[in-house]
């Protein structure tokens, strides 16, 4: 029988902005939405991708003479180039590269190449309070390895929080709440209509997940990336507040400001970028928008904030 794996395109050591503590997080490839903002989209595509940055790249030439498709060649610059149509993502120009130019987002782990990964920093974990941090992409996409690194983390008595925009078979995932502590739950739109037309799909399943999710227990802080002229409405935040405060496990509603650190990205794997005149919100607008969340959370017993520095607020 196949070991069970699991396609992860990257791993960051000591982060303190996914979770309680000082955390290794784990991003997922695949994703189920598209979302017009996204700050990883090398995450999107289940498929194994190559990036050339160009600015990296000292011209040696090893990958244009080893490519066994011949998806490298010289433009009449002398610049090298990248035919993706042609690449297999075999990895080869990577393992070549001397100067990083090239990249590899995707690569398989068993249960166990990745759970050592983790296991590296079990000495962060038990003096940060922290864990590990599954995010993505999409964890929910790869429900069954989830599943299994989340139990093998539990074994072991290390914290699990996941990072989900809740798309996903829900009865697919619901065996991995029992070895999760803790979920950030993105709701990027209240209303269905806009939510297919900002993320490629409507919202139906993945309030109706959230709402599953709340009823099993599980602690949730819910998030909303907001992203200026797109959902930063006070109907549209006041929406999300008025869903939440129903649901039990729900405590913690954070705002995210929109940010634009993640258009080099499209650049290296020749995508382009869909909102390149959309501006950062000013804090002026973002505090407006917790103080209108909290009008309605507040009498609920649950908060609405945000962080300048996008830190943990505990």
């Amino acid at each position: 029988m196949e070991e069970l794996t699991g396609r992860i395109f990257n791993i960051q050591k000591c982060c303190n902005r996914d979770g309680r503590g000082m955390r290794t997080t784990v991003f997922f490839k695949g994703c189920g939405l598209h979302c017009l903002w996204c700050a990883n989209p090398e995450g999107i595509s289940f498929k194994p991708e190559i990036t050339l940055n160009p600015v990296n790249c000292m011209g040696c030439g090893f990958c244009l003479k080893k490519c066994p498709n011949g998806a490298v060649f010289m433009d009449e610059e002398g610049v090298m180039q990248y035919d993706r149509a042609k690449c297999t993502a075999c990895g080869l120009c990577v393992q070549l590269c001397p100067t990083e130019a090239r990249k590899q987002f995707g690569q398989d782990y068993t249960v166990d190449e990745l759970f050592r990964r983790i296991y590296q920093d079990r000495f962060y974990f038990e003096h940060s309070g922290g864990g590990v941090t599954f995010s993505g992409g999409e964890t929910l996409m790869q429900p069954r390895f989830l599943y299994a690194i989340a139990k093998k983390c539990r074994e072991y008595h290390i914290n699990v929080a996941i990072e989900t925009c809740g798309c996903g078979d829900y009865e697919a995932f619901a065996p991995c709440l029992d070895y999760i502590d803790f979920i950030y739950f993105d709701i990027k739109h209240m209303d269905s209509g806009m939510h297919q037309k900002i993320t490629g799909r409507p919202n139906e399943e993945i309030l109706e997940n959230l709402k599953k999710i709340s009823a099993h227990g599980n602690e949730i802080c819910v998030r909303t990336p907001v992203v200026p002229g797109w959902n930063d409405s006070d109907e549209n935040i006041r929406a999300t507040a008025q869903f939440i405060s129903t649901l039990s496990a729900v405590r913690r509603y954070e705002l995210l400001a929109y940010h634009r650190l993640g258009i080099n990205k499209y650049k290296i794997l020749d995508i382009e970028y869909p909102l390149p005149d959309i501006e950062e919100p000013d804090t002026g607008h973002m505090l407006h928008l917790v103080e209108a969340a909290n009008e309605i959370l507040i009498p609920a017993g649950k908060k609405c904030f945000y962080n300048i520095d996008n830190s943990a607020d505990e």
